[in-house]
């Protein structure tokens, strides 16, 4: 693997390729060395005299053959035996000037006769050699076996030639037969080099198909990552609704994507894109401005962000959202990338949303408008009433028969409850449009103004009130009051006829099971307060909907009461980003759980 990864380092890989092309100049300057020592020594031979000149290159040009068929047994290059072993034209004249030189010695024509013989055996053996060389036997190691005897069969005839060679010219100079000895030594090295360079040229040519094999696989790789990774794009661009485009400033060249042709209501590419065939699917009433920004943003180099509208060929009208900013690309040309996101729905949603906000602000005139009547318009007749109510019980009432003063306790007490629900729907209406500043409150402080406000109802109920340390909070401090006012008149209004009402308002931590039974992500970051009565109770299957407007669960006359009080409680609540729970058991009590975030999270 470490090998691998050193193969696929392109710097490796160059460094290695330098190294062996060095090496290949270095093997072919010492091969053109050895063949230049080569010819030197034949030069030396041939300046010895005719008769071994001709001889020397007899043997020369037989060498030189059995070398070109070695090299094309061992590279199976053509140009190695081309025009080779199919005549003999040069062989024959040096017989024939051998002929000429030893014509008077008939010893030394035999000796040539001989020679023709043993040169025309050994021709034959080239051709046979040859055929073996190139056909394709059944069995690769029969033929080579067989390629094998005959070149040492060859090689056998090839000795046999020589040393007769030799014989003849040994008379001739020992400097020749030692030339002739170097000439052989050259030979063999220059074989070696040869081969050496070619094996090595191989060995190249391998590494770099392989190395080319490669990065044609991580090219492979590198090109269906971005086919993916286009393809993913274009789904994304479909169902997001978007679509981008670039421009080279440089060569003012479009590019859309398939999504923005979409957008304008056509398929794909169905024409070139540029901005000559694009203004046609703007709204005739935008385009000026469109074509006017973009132009500006090709000369100035601004980004720029617009809504605008496309008009389809079938009619449908689509807001535009349409940014645009410069970059440069990998030739350095200066290029705008724009985006343009279909804002059709998040317009209209707008739009709607603006109506509903018009109505919201109608029907909030009308509400302040209500609370004006409940807070002055009704309240003011209502108290005439109860005052009027009060003389006649001072004055009139003992003038009443006993059917009277009954329907006189009944109409105060209905002026009583009509004074009640009038306060606690202003209280209510308060809840909901009134301030909202959230401010650093201690409710300590709160709950000692509350109890305080509430202290001849306690004194009444005889009730026993226990309080914890409370934390202090970012709260609206009118609506914690009216929290705490509403909890506690609840508690002594619903407290037992036979035993002291008992109110404990503590503060503490979320618990585990709190944690888990009311959904909290992260019980540090709420407060936890809780108010706990000993009153009557209430079934658990109705914990939900005592907070519901005008809810009353007890409809006992001796429990007066509007249904409101709770409601508010839970509107404060919500005002503050928290929730209320209760638990409640019938003739036991109940226990109120108000979760209040912490500053963060309001």
């Amino acid at each position: 693997m470490k090998i691998l990864r050193l193969f696929k380092n392109s710097q490796v890989f160059k460094i290695a390729l330098a190294v062996a092309i060095l090496v290949v100049c270095y093997l072919a300057t010492e091969f053109y060395s050895q063949m230049k020592k080569l010819d030197s020594t034949v030069e030396l031979i041939a300046n010895s005299n005719e008769t071994q000149l001709e001889l020397e290159k007899l043997l020369s040009v037989i060498s030189i053959y059995e070398t070109s068929l070695r090299s094309y047994i061992i590279t199976k290059d053509e140009t190695y035996i081309e025009n080779r072993f199919l005549s003999r034209g040069k062989i024959e004249e040096a017989i024939k000037k051998l002929k000429t030189l030893t014509t008077n010695n008939s010893i030394r024509n035999k000796d040539i006769d001989s020679l023709k013989n043993l040169i025309d055996y050994r021709f034959k053996l080239f051709r046979q050699t040859l055929i073996i060389a190139k056909s394709k036997s059944k069995s690769e190691n029969l033929n080579r076996l067989e390629l094998n005897a005959k070149l040492l069969e060859s090689s056998e005839v090839t000795d046999k030639m020589k040393s007769f060679v030799n014989k003849i010219i040994f008379s001739e100079s020992i400097k020749a037969k030692s030339q002739n000895n170097n000439h052989q030594f050259e030979l063999q090295d220059s074989i070696i080099t040869a081969f050496l360079l070619v094996i090595l040229s191989l060995l190249i040519l391998l590494l770099s198909f392989q190395k080319m094999n490669v990065d044609i696989d991580e090219l492979q790789k590198a090109n269906d990552k971005l086919k993916l990774l286009n393809e993913s794009y274009n789904s994304a661009e479909k169902t997001a609704g978007f679509g981008h485009w670039m421009v080279n400033t440089e060569t003012n060249q479009y590019t859309f994507s398939d999504n923005l042709y979409r957008l304008m209501g056509v398929e794909p590419n169905v024409f070139e894109p540029n901005i000559e065939n694009t203004i046609k699917y703007i709204h005739p009433d935008d385009l000026d401005y469109v074509t006017k920004v973009h132009l500006d943003s090709l000369l100035n180099h601004q980004p720029t962000s617009m809504i605008f509208r496309f008009l389809t060929p079938n009619g449908d009208v689509k807001y535009i959202m349409g940014v645009g900013s410069f970059t440069t690309n990998s030739n350095g040309d200066l290029i705008k990338i724009g985006v343009n996101y279909d804002i059709t729905n998040q317009y209209q949603k707008t739009l709607e949303l603006e109506n509903n906000n018009k109505e919201l602000k109608y029907i909030n005139t009308e509400l302040e408008a209500f609370n004006n009547i409940v807070s002055h318009d009704l309240q003011e007749p209502l108290r005439k009433i109860q005052m009027f109510i009060s003389r006649l019980e001072e004055k009139e009432l003992d003038l009443l028969s006993g059917q009277g003063k009954e329907y006189f306790l009944k109409i105060r007490a209905s002026a009583n409850k009509m004074q009640t629900l009038l306060i606690d729907l202003v209280d209510y209406s308060r809840t909901i449009k009134g301030d909202k500043v959230f401010v650093e409150t201690d409710l300590n402080k709160i709950l000692e103004e509350t109890l305080q406000d509430l202290s001849t109802n306690i004194e009444e109920k005889k009730a026993e009130i226990q309080v914890g340390n409370l934390p202090t909070i970012k709260a609206i401090p009118f609506q914690i009051k009216q929290l705490f006012i509403n909890l506690i008149s609840n508690s002594l209004k619903y407290s037992k006829e036979d035993s002291i009402p008992e109110i404990k308002i503590t503060s503490g931590k979320i618990t585990e099971k709190e944690q888990r039974d009311y959904k909290i992500a992260n019980k540090e970051d709420y407060y936890k307060i809780v108010i706990t009565d000993n009153g009557i109770g209430f079934k658990q299957e109705y914990s939900e909907k005592i907070f519901l407007l005008f809810k009353r669960l007890n409809t006992d006359p001796k429990y007066s009461g509007t249904g409101l009080g709770l409601a508010i409680c839970h509107r404060v609540v919500d005002n503050h980003k928290g929730f209320i729970k209760v638990i409640g058991k019938p003739d036991i009590g109940a226990k109120f759980y108000i979760f209040i975030p912490k500053g963060d999270l309001l």
